[in-house]
C-alpha cells in the first residue's frame, strides 16, 4: 500500500517513544487522523483500520465522530478524507509561529529558472521534518516534497542545516535515530562522515549538498532558530546543473538575508566557501 519512498520518505512518522501517559481515546482519535498521508490521502474504513492499527468497529465509532465534528469527510463510497476544520486549525497554527513569518517574507524570494524555496518545520519527538511551505519558480523539479510531507531526518542540506543548530553532543547521541540510507550514490551513509558534515554546516551557517537525498538535485539550507534551539530551515534546491557551487553559496547569503529580515534576532554568519 505505501509507495517506494514512504521509508525514507513518509507523511506519518511514528514517535520514537512510547506512550507513557494520556488519554486513550484521544491517542486512538489522533492515530485515526495521522493515518492520512499525502500517498494516501482517502482511506477506505478497512484501509484507516489498519494504518491507525486499531480494531475496525473501533475505527468506525472514532470516525463517525469526527465526521460529525468535521475533522473527516466520509464520500458517497464510503471512503474518508480529511475535514475542512483542520484547514482552519493549521490556519490558526502556522499564522502564530517564526516560521510564519519566515514564509511571509519569502513571497519575495528572487528564484531562478527550475529552483524551489522550502521552509520546514522540526518535529523533534519524531525526529522528523515537516514541509511547511513550497515556493517555486518556473520548471522546478516535481520530485521536490510538496507541502505536509513528512520526512524523517536523514541525508541531505535540510536536515543538516536544523542538526546543526544544536550542540555536538546532541547530534551525536541522535545518530541511532536517524536514517542515513544510501538513497543516491553521493548520500552519507557513514555516521562519523555525517558528524562532519554538520559540523561544518554549523561553522559556515548553512548545509550544502549536492544530490545526497535526490538524483539530480542540488540544494543549501539554513537553520531557523527560536531561543536557541533549531525549529526549523529554510532551503532552496533545484537540477544541480543550475547550482553550482558559486550559485549555491550566493543563495546561502540570500537566505541568511532573509532570515535577517523575517527574524531580526537571528544575526546570519558570513558565508565561507565550501
Amino acid at each position: 500500500m505505501r509507495d517506494p519512498m514512504a521509508a525514507e520518505f513518509t507523511d506519518r512518522t511514528p514517535t520514537m517513544n512510547p506512550r507513557r501517559r494520556g488519554v486513550r481515546a484521544v491517542d486512538r482519535a489522533l492515530d485515526v487522523l495521522t493515518a492520512f498521508s499525502a500517498a494516501h490521502p482517502r482511506l477506505q474504513l478497512s484501509e484507516l483500520a489498519e494504518a491507525a492499527g486499531l480494531p475496525k468497529t473501533s475505527t468506525h465509532r472514532i470516525a463517525v465522530t469526527l465526521v460529525e465534528r468535521g475533522f473527516l469527510r466520509q464520500d458517497d463510497d464510503g471512503a474518508y478524507t480529511l475535514g475542512s476544520r483542520l484547514i482552519e486549525l493549521g490556519s490558526l497554527v502556522s499564522a502564530t509561529t517564526e516560521l510564519a513569518r519566515l514564509t511571509a517574507a519569502a513571497q519575495a524570494f528572487p528564484l531562478s529558472g527550475g529552483e524551489a524555496l522550502l521552509v520546514a518545520e522540526a518535529d523533534w519527538p519524531d525526529k522528523s521534518l515537516i514541509i511547511t511551505t513550497k515556493l517555486q519558480a518556473p520548471h522546478s523539479p516535481t520530485a521536490l516534497s510538496p507541502v505536509g510531507r513528512r520526512s524523517v531526518l536523514a541525508n541531505g542540506c535540510v536536515s543538516q542545516a536544523v542538526l546543526s543548530g544544536l550542540p555536538a553532543e546532541e547530534v551525536r547521541s541522535l545518530l541511532p535515530h536517524l536514517r542515513l540510507a544510501k538513497r543516491t550514490p553521493a548520500s552519507i551513509t557513514d555516521a562519523e562522515e555525517f558528524l562532519r558534515e554538520v559540523e561544518a554546516a554549523r561553522n559556515r551557517g548553512h548545509a550544502v549538498e549536492v544530490e545526497q537525498f535526490l538524483p539530480g538535485i542540488a540544494g543549501v539550507a539554513v537553520p531557523v532558530m527560536s531561543a536557541g534551539r533549531p525549529i526549523g530551515a529554510v532551503a532552496v534546491c533545484g537540477p544541480t546543473a543550475n547550482l553550482p557551487r558559486r550559485r549555491l553559496n550566493a543563495l546561502a547569503l540570500d537566505l541568511k538575508q532573509l532570515l535577517g529580515r523575517a527574524l531580526p534576532a537571528q544575526a546570519p554568519k558570513a558565508v565561507s566557501g565550501g
